[in-house]
């Protein structure tokens, strides 16, 4: 009886093949873009504008609502440090360092977004 091989030498070299390029996109893509700018945005209105790529240490903004939203920046990363209404969702958030993320504060009208050079992929078609 001779035994049937399931996998010859070139299938293994095509998946070793594909798993790089895999590897390759992932990395690719999962790089942050440079020169991050972030809105800060309290009932409609754009509030403060903040290049993050220059925010040196860390950035403390307090909003003029209410409830009051505290919302800090470093470098390349901005996120809702705390927040004076009941459900904390915007605070749970996490911080923000993507080109096309965005937090809301609901009852506080506050909305932060982060734009980047580029603009953000929604899907990758080849």
């Amino acid at each position: 009886m001779q035994k049937i091989k399931l996998l010859k030498k070139s299938d293994i070299i095509l998946a070793a093949v594909i798993a790089v390029a895999c590897a390759a996109a992932l990395i690719f893509m999962s790089g942050t873009a440079r020169n991050l700018t972030a809105t800060v945005s309290v009932d409609g209105e754009v509030y403060e504008v903040i290049d993050l790529s220059k925010v040196e240490g860390e950035l403390v903004i307090v909003t003029p609502t209410d409830p009051e939203t505290v919302i800090k920046a470093s470098k390349n990363a901005v996120w809702f440090e705390s927040s004076q209404c009941e459900n904390q969702l915007c605070v749970n958030s996490g911080k923000l360092s993507r080109n096309g993320a965005a937090a809301a504060c609901l009852p506080a009208k506050t909305v932060i977004t982060v734009e980047g050079a580029e603009k953000p992929v929604d899907a990758v078609t080849y």
